[in-house]
């Protein structure tokens, strides 16, 4: 071979070497681009959130008129803020959460007394008020889009009827302003399914059993007052339910003076319930508006933080994909190949972390709303038969008050009888 045919064939086969280099940095710089695209197209399929229906639960009623001798009153404690339940991390402000345990147990008294198949539905200020039935809850979750609580039902005999969570994620129709009047509250649902679980465990008792329950209350009363007279008629087994031995005489003077004792102890805890009521009432329209307003904000951290992390670990991928192809490079085409490659990756990182701050500061927004809600529920005030008094601060605070104040009027208003 001469030597002209050599050197010529040296330089095709150097061609073909970086042709074949600057192929395979051309790919791996498409392949780059690719993934970016493939990540932002996925970040905007994630981030459509399902439209959840709001279509209102029917309420259901009893099956057949309930005489009045057979209507079970029912006692709710304010609910348990579940603020022990939350992280670090969770969007959770304590003075909304204070407000919401009152409301919602106001919300669910007014559904349950809606279905017409119960006696007196309270709010009542703590689980030693005696009364047929009660409804403890716990708030797992609450915000514009979703609401989760735990509730647990139980009789004055220590019988649990049901424990059970219940979960409602509110669609962008449910605060849609044109809609809003017809579809009622976001979360109304939630309400309407305790009501109808309430009812249908109701009818699944005897006539006879909830005439015990009836007594029982009666006498579970009586016996604050005078345990040795009452205790005898009762009976509680190892597992804390209590069964009914025998009734005491229509006659007992002692019986019929704790009755009317009871009498006016219903006047008291109803007096206590308007004020539940006012209460609620106040907060509804600021706390709607703090739902509506939250909802977008909630969905659209969420959406923000997710394309976030993906386009962090893209950006990662493709830095490391450059520097790869920097450091296989054979021909300087390849290793520039490869910086743009770490460049592509170095913008996708930097946009990764601007959507993360983009969520934290929609996370900030939130907060001013619950301190804003805060600021909009005003003094509360009370007047009694000897004097007036105002419930003040945070609503964290007021709950306390009003916790303490019933508590005192309690204790008085049994003492003075």
């Amino acid at each position: 071979m001469s030597i002209e045919r050599l050197r010529a064939f040296k330089l095709e086969i150097n061609a073909e070497e970086q042709i074949n280099s600057l192929s395979k940095s051309n790919t791996l710089f498409t392949c780059s681009i690719f993934l970016y695209l493939l990540i932002l197209c996925a970040s905007s399929i994630a981030s459509v959130d399902k439209i959840t229906s709001s279509t209102p639960i029917q309420l259901i009623t009893p099956t057949y008129p309930i005489p009045e001798n057979l209507l079970l009153d029912i006692g709710i404690p304010t609910l348990n803020d579940g603020l022990y339940l939350s992280d670090d991390d969770d969007l959770v402000f304590p003075e909304v959460r204070y407000a919401e345990s009152i409301y919602f147990a106001n919300q669910l008294a007014k559904m349950l007394e809606k279905s017409g198949a119960w006696g007196a539905v309270r709010v009542i200020p703590n689980d030693e008020v005696v009364t047929d039935v009660f409804i403890k809850g716990v708030i797992l979750h609450s915000d514009g889009e979703r609401l989760s609580l735990e509730i647990s039902v139980s009789d004055i005999s220590g019988r649990k009827w049901f424990s059970k969570k219940y979960t409602k994620v509110a669609g962008r129709l449910a605060y849609d302003r044109k809609m809003r009047s017809s579809l009622g509250d976001p979360f109304q649902n939630v309400f309407t399914q305790i009501a109808n679980d309430m009812l249908i465990t109701r009818e699944q008792l005897a006539d006879e059993n909830v005439e015990q329950l009836r007594s029982i209350s009666e006498l579970k009363f009586a016996e604050k007052f005078s345990p040795k007279a009452f205790s005898e008629y009762m009976k509680t087994d190892k597992k804390g339910v209590t069964r009914l031995e025998r009734l005491p005489a229509k006659e007992d003077s002692l019986l019929q003076r704790v009755t009317k004792i009871r009498q006016r102890d219903y006047i008291y805890i109803d007096t206590m319930q308007d004020y539940y009521d006012s209460f609620s009432q106040q907060m509804h329209f600021a706390y709607q508006d703090y739902r509506a307003a939250t909802y977008d904000s909630v969905v659209r951290s969420r959406q923000l933080d997710r394309q976030g992390n993906k386009r962090i670990i893209a950006g990662i991928g493709s830095i490391l994909a450059g520097i790869y192809g920097r450091t296989q490079a054979e021909t300087r085409l390849a290793s520039d190949a490869g910086s743009a490659t770490a460049a592509v990756g170095g913008f996708i990182l930097k946009s990764g972390l601007e959507k993360k701050q983009q969520a934290a500061s929609f996370d900030e927004s939130i907060a001013e709303m619950g301190s804003s809600l805060e600021s909009e529920i005003a003094p509360q005030v009370i007047a009694l038969e000897d004097q007036t008094i105002t419930l003040t601060g945070t609503v964290r605070a007021q709950y306390d008050q009003w916790q303490s104040l019933m508590e005192k009027i309690y204790i008085k208003e049994r003492g003075s009888l």
